[in-house]
């Protein structure tokens, strides 16, 4: 599985998007082939994704969606399904000094 791609898809309009893109970018910096697409910028792509809530994450290899989540993700559990799609050497001060990975509390 050489061509695995991981779609971001958010809109500046979406708060948790908002919350959750420095996670995305920080996992982009490290070497996962993360595209991030704006559904409002973009939206034949997100209709063709059938994309109907923001954020989500297709995974993707060969033209074929192999998973899809949806919502804000747990750092851990984000990092644990690109490691088994898409599997980079991490280092753990990649994340430790890096509170945007680590998560927030959530005060809902």
């Amino acid at each position: 599985m050489d061509d695995i791609r991981f779609y971001y898809f958010s809109a500046k309009w979406c708060g948790p998007c908002t919350t959750f893109k420095p996670i995305i970018e920080k996992l982009d910096s490290l070497g996962y082939p993360i595209y991030i697409e704006d559904i409002d910028e973009d939206p034949v792509l997100a209709e063709s994704y059938r994309v109907k809530s923001v954020p989500t994450i297709k995974i993707v290899s060969d033209g074929k969606v192999l998973e899809t989540m949806v919502g804000v993700q747990d750092p851990e559990l984000l990092i644990s399904k690109f490691q088994l799609y898409y599997p980079i050497d991490l280092e753990e001060e990649d994340f430790a000094q890096d509170e945007s990975i680590e998560g927030e509390d959530e005060e809902e």
